[in-house]
């Protein structure tokens, strides 16, 4: 008489698909993109924080010339001699 067949499982192996290389070049380029970022954010920060230092500066001066009462002594030295 027939006898079945013994079933053997079918195992199926997905293998993903290969990743791109990274040569140096590409590193390179990633290292100066992320200096370039860092540069940019570092002289923004420059620019304002000067400005700041400027504007606090002038103001300071002009809050001198309105209380003329202070303790330091003024040289006068941009005006004319006599």
């Amino acid at each position: 008489m027939l006898q079945p067949q013994p079933l053997t499982p079918i195992i199926i192996k997905v293998v993903p698909a290969p990743t791109p290389e990274v040569g140096v070049g590409d590193i390179l380029l990633d290292s100066l993109g992320l200096t370039g970022v860092i540069v940019v954010l570092s002289f923004i920060l420059g620019v304002v924080l000067g400005g700041l230092l400027i504007a606090h500066s002038r103001r300071r001066a002009s809050r001198r010339r309105d209380n003329d009462d202070s303790d330091a002594t003024r040289l006068n030295l941009s005006s004319p001699s006599h």
